[in-house]
């Protein structure tokens, strides 16, 4: 290594008079290797969308010749003319916006961009070709539009499992209570695109408490080490992120980490049940002020409802064949009813009964007492999680291969055609378990109809105990909205596909 590629140490003065040690890669050292995946991560991404772009074309197209009353369009000249400019369009409007540049931003973020994009490229488009005259022909661009918006979103998550997500190496300022949980969090959304590589007690336990606490935790925390600075000779060198829970825990002048190689700098603040999307950031001099978002429309629960037999109803349709077959899989396996209904507890505390394929034994609930009498971890699994990683009532191969899939969840479109359910919302929990989280946050779940999937359902599923999931839940509640159904119901099908989390 050169002395121009040597990690050199600074010490920033801080606001309180203290100073933050740094050890850092010097300007211009790069990870050969890393550059190497971000151009392949980027030129992924271009190319996913290329492709999703020119088949929603396509298809928008087929679908206007096929219902075209007059017979007149030719869709072949038509797609000659128009499908190279139209998929430019696209690409270019997504590439202004930052979608081909691997970033920090989260999926749902990511989703909020390409949807910004898509509208663009309607309203592009249409004042494109609208000087040519009214016609059915103009019903290309709206349709070609939201089917890109939903290929777009599935051609990335292929393209990021394909290539490995980008995740910059993160280190946090202090080893409290606040940054553990904030790391955790970090941890178990590695979509989000940061990755804790350890903590920084550069203030001698002003942020937080001893470093050895941090060690004392029984999860993926314990494992991170804890320096007394960035000049620590097991340091991160090359760190990407600085996060800090507090604004004192920075230099006086945090620009002066980018000169050092660091990316991007974090302030967070816990918001806890306050947190919205949508939220802006307003400035007053040296004051900083975050504007939470407006409380749900009135309106909304009619909207909602229109939608979910708009989508509920077709999709039962087509999805009955599949059914039926994965029935007569069930019968098979174990003698009996191929159905289930489980009481749950649904909108107002009523009692619902959710619609299921049966993937358990029929003595089921005799194998999981006889389990959690003779085995005391898995006792403490269960009354954690109310998920089993062996759990001994599932049916062999058909009953791991529905739960994996969800595809025993496909009845419960008769519980959205029929009002107990929607199709996005919090998932019915049975009676013993929503005595786990406490009554403030019941009579909150209680406001809303649960769903048949939600973000616990794409993220964490079953990898997240109750503490995750009441938070998960309340999220979603105070942020409901038509644009979050939306982007949860185009990333349930990747969940899905991937299986994370699911048991």
């Amino acid at each position: 290594m050169s002395v121009l590629d040597t990690p050199t140490e600074h010490l920033l003065p801080r606001t309180d008079g203290s100073t933050l040690k740094i050890r850092l890669a010097a300007p211009g050292q790069t990870d050969t290797q890393e550059v190497r995946r971000r151009r392949l991560l980027a030129a992924g991404l271009f190319a996913g969308d290329a492709l999703s772009s020119a088949i929603a074309i396509a298809v928008a197209g087929t679908l206007v010749d096929t219902a075209d009353p007059t017979g007149n369009f030719d869709l072949l000249v038509w797609l000659r003319a128009r499908l190279p400019a139209a998929t430019l369009l696209l690409m270019g409007i997504c590439g202004l916006l930052g979608l081909y540049v691997p970033t920090t931003k989260s999926p749902m973020e990511r989703f909020r961009l390409r949807a910004t994009a898509t509208m663009l490229f309607v309203f592009t488009g249409m004042v494109m070709v609208v000087h040519e005259g009214l016609s059915f022909e103009l019903a290309i661009i709206p349709l070609a539009g939201a089917v890109a918006l939903v290929l777009g979103s599935w051609m990335e998550h292929l393209v990021q499992a394909w290539c490995g997500r980008r995740t910059a190496p993160t280190v946090i300022l202090g080893t409290g209570p606040a940054s553990r949980s904030f790391a955790r969090l970090l941890m178990s959304e590695p979509s989000w695109g940061l990755k804790p590589v350890g903590f920084i007690d550069n203030a001698g336990g002003q942020n937080g408490a001893d470093p050895a606490s941090v060690q004392e935790e029984d999860d993926a925390v314990s494992g991170l080490p804890v320096f007394r600075g960035l000049d620590d000779e097991a340091g991160p060198v090359g760190a990407e992120v600085v996060v800090a829970l507090n604004c004192q825990a920075l230099p006086r002048d945090p620009e002066a980490l980018y000169g050092l190689g660091v990316r991007q700098i974090l302030v967070v603040n816990q918001l806890g049940q306050l947190a919205r999307l949508g939220m802006q950031v307003l400035h007053f001099d040296r004051f900083a002020a975050l504007q939470l978002g407006g409380r749900p429309r009135s309106s909304r629960n009619a909207q909602k409802r229109v939608i979910d037999l708009a989508v509920a109803l077709p999709l039962a349709l087509v999805a009955a064949p599949v059914i039926g077959l994965l029935a007569l899989l069930i019968k098979i396996s174990d003698p009996g009813p191929a159905f289930f209904g489980q009481w749950r507890v649904g909108r107002y505390g009523k009692r619902i009964q959710v619609l299921k394929l049966r993937t358990m034994y029929q003595d089921a609930e005799q194998r999981l007492e006889q389990v959690l009498a003779a085995d005391p971890a898995m006792s403490e699994q269960w009354h954690r999680y109310f998920k089993l990683p062996q759990d001994p009532r599932i049916l062999p191969h058909i009953g791991s291969l529905l739960r994996r899939t969800s595809l025993d969840e496909l009845p419960q479109l008769w519980n959205v055609i029929r009002g107990d359910m929607s199709l996005v919302g919090p998932r019915p929990f049975p009676a013993y378990h929503m005595k786990a989280f406490d009554p403030e946050f019941q009579a909150l779940r209680a406001s809303v109809l649960p769903g048949v999937t939600g973000l616990w359902q794409i993220s964490s599923r079953s990898n997240g105990d109750v503490s995750i999931q009441q938070a998960q839940d309340c999220f979603y509640i105070r942020n409901r909205s038509f644009w979050l159904d939306l982007y949860l119901l185009v990333a349930t099908l990747p969940a899905v596909i991937t299986a994370r989390g699911a048991k």
